[in-house]
């Protein structure tokens, strides 16, 4: 973006009060990631409201956005503000105009489960051979993503999108914004259920996204989730289908080398390569599929996939690897949560050499579901694991109940309250030799326990 606060205010239909010849290059909602030249927009609503903190946000931001009725005192000089009737509706806005006055060609990548580590591998195939943006971390939303697009640096060929959502409708908005010329389905699975009556309810909000495709585009679908089966009748645009033998995408003679990662033959449509994943785990490879379908549409090779697969690291918090000395070995996957995920890493502990230990905090937002699905992480946790910690309060004690239920030894079960006790608790419990998994909600904070684990300060 590149724009004045005239023209700012020309495109979201809003009045100037200040400088209107100010230079304005980004936009962002949270003041803690201002830079030099951006436009502060202002919203109101959930726990605080954007124009409490306009002031402070004018002495690094070039412009605010704000409610015409928000009472504020007049920006310093070299500041504008721009008052419009709804900064929310403001700011949606300029990215759709943003978007539409780009040349870019967008993928979107959507579904429950490993959203973030696709959008990720896929910038990362595409970088090699053309100019690639992508969203930052888990800018994923309405809130987020906006901002995402409307700081891109100049220049861009291809922006990669995470688009995710806790509620219906948010895809809709997402996609209005972004309409991409490619969409990607990870898989969809029991996430965010507290805000939908089922499973049926999710796979719906995640549809959302198809209408906005561009009808020259092409749409990339899970061949393993059967949630995604009528999505290619919602489309006349060119349909692609990974992970399922017989699929346009596969892995094909799948060696799983424990945590020291895999290797595989990559099957794409217009070729096939030996891949060597440093990652460790069957999901990351099926993670990195995804992404080499996606890629294959913006001409990626697959062995230009499997160069690049060389070098892969996982996102921090996201499967990584952490060595802290004494032969010990974390496994960080404490960014987030949710039943599936859960399953997929104590199945990549269960094959670890040494005692394996598991740090497993709860899952959020699971609504109606939650118990069960604690339960169910229980009682394959006690047959996957040595020592159990369960991290929290109701449904971490029905994780840990369910271990135990499941011949996990009472001794070797441990229920505590949050991060700072699973800290202590597991440093006194650890041994030479020792596999430790760290999973749980974003919420329940246990990058704290890792950090406090390798002897590292929580970001």
């Amino acid at each position: 973006m590149r724009m004045n606060a005239a023209d700012l205010a020309r495109a979201v239909d809003g009045v100037v009060i200040g400088d209107p010849a100010v230079a304005i290059f980004g936009a962002e909602v949270d003041t803690r990631r201002l830079e030099a030249g951006d436009a502060f927009f202002a919203l109101s609503g959930g726990r605080r409201d954007g124009h409490e903190f306009v002031a402070s946000a004018l002495e690094v931001a070039a412009a605010a956005v704000v409610n015409k009725g928000a009472d504020l005192s007049p920006p310093a000089p070299g500041r504008a503000l721009i008052r419009v009737d709804d900064s929310l509706e403001a700011y949606h806005e300029l990215a759709r105009q943003e978007r539409r006055g780009q040349n870019w060609r967008i993928a979107a990548v959507t579904g429950s489960v490993g959203k973030t580590t696709t959008k990720d591998f896929l910038a990362a195939l595409l970088m090699p051979q053309m100019k690639t943006g992508a969203s930052s971390g888990n800018r994923n939303n309405t809130l987020g993503l906006p901002a995402e697009i409307l700081s891109q640096k100049p220049g861009l060929e291809v922006f990669v999108a995470e688009c995710g959502m806790n509620t219906p409708g948010e895809l809709t908005v997402l996609g209005e914004i972004l309409r991409p010329q490619l969409l990607l389905y990870t898989c969809i699975a029991p996430a965010h259920t507290e805000f939908f009556p089922d499973i049926e309810g999710v796979v719906r909000a995640k549809a959302e996204l198809i209408p906005w495709l561009d009808p020259a585009g092409t749409l990339v679908i899970n061949a393993d989730d059967p949630h995604q089966n009528g999505f290619a009748r919602e489309t006349e645009c060119r349909v692609l289908r990974y992970g399922a033998p017989g699929a346009d995408a596969r892995i094909e003679d799948f060696e799983d080398r424990g945590l020291l990662g895999s290797m595989f033959r990559l099957v794409l449509p217009d070729g096939e390569a030996l891949v060597e994943l440093a990652l460790p785990g069957r999901h990351q490879a099926e993670n990195l599929l995804a992404a080499a379908t996606a890629a294959s549409v913006f001409g990626v090779s697959a062995s230009q996939v499997a160069r690049t697969a060389a070098l892969l690291q996982a996102p921090e918090h996201r499967g990584r690897l952490v060595t802290p000395g004494n032969d010990i070995t974390l496994v960080d996957d404490s960014y987030n949560s949710s039943p599936v995920a859960v399953k997929r890493l104590l199945e990549l502990l269960a094959g670890a050499p040494g005692r394996r230990l598991a740090v497993l905090g709860e899952m959020y937002e699971l609504g109606d579901m939650s118990a069960q699905a604690h339960r169910e992480a229980g009682r394959l946790a006690g047959t996957q694991c040595d020592v159990l910690v369960a991290v929290g309060g109701e449904d971490a004690a029905r994780l840990a109940a369910a271990a135990r239920d499941a011949g996990l030894h009472e001794e070797n079960v441990h229920l505590v309250r949050d991060a700072a006790e699973a800290t202590e608790i597991v440093r006194h419990i650890l041994l030479p030799g020792d596999v430790v998994l760290v999973k749980g909600s974003r919420g329940v904070g246990l990058d704290r326990t890792v950090a406090g684990l390798a002897g590292e300060e929580a970001a």
